[in-house]
């Protein structure tokens, strides 16, 4: 039986290291009053950005520049700008961040903290 087994587990092993599995980074950081994130994307990759507003009782401002002006979250409000989350608040943009530079920052008028999401393949 243990032969039978080790036998199933380099067969699973070979085939799963024949797909050629592609790993990948999420950048996530929890933005305190006053702090930023700064990340350069990928040209030409559809990358992924999530604001969160943990809090269950505060407001948050988030103030994000660098990305071109065509991105908008799915509330429909352009990537660079003010957002103000509500408690609880997610907003989420899926595009081409074009190789730019992007900058968060949590301008939150209560200490509130923001969590960030950021995936770009291939970073």
């Amino acid at each position: 039986m243990k032969i039978l087994l080790f036998l199933l587990f380099l067969l699973v092993s070979e085939f799963v290291c024949a797909q050629n599995p592609i790993t990948a980074k999420l950048d996530t950081v929890s933005l305190s009053r006053f702090a930023y994130f700064q990340h350069t994307t990928n040209n030409g990759s559809a990358c992924i950005c999530y604001l969160l507003n943990p809090s269950n009782v505060n407001n948050a401002t988030a103030v994000n520049v660098g990305a071109p002006d065509s991105l908008r979250f799915d509330n429909n409000s352009l990537f660079n700008g003010i957002h103000l989350l509500a408690p609880g608040q997610q907003i989420i943009v899926f595009g081409n961040f074009a190789g730019r530079q992007i900058t968060i920052t949590n301008l939150s008028s209560t200490n509130t903290n923001i969590t960030v999401m950021l995936y770009c393949p291939g970073n």
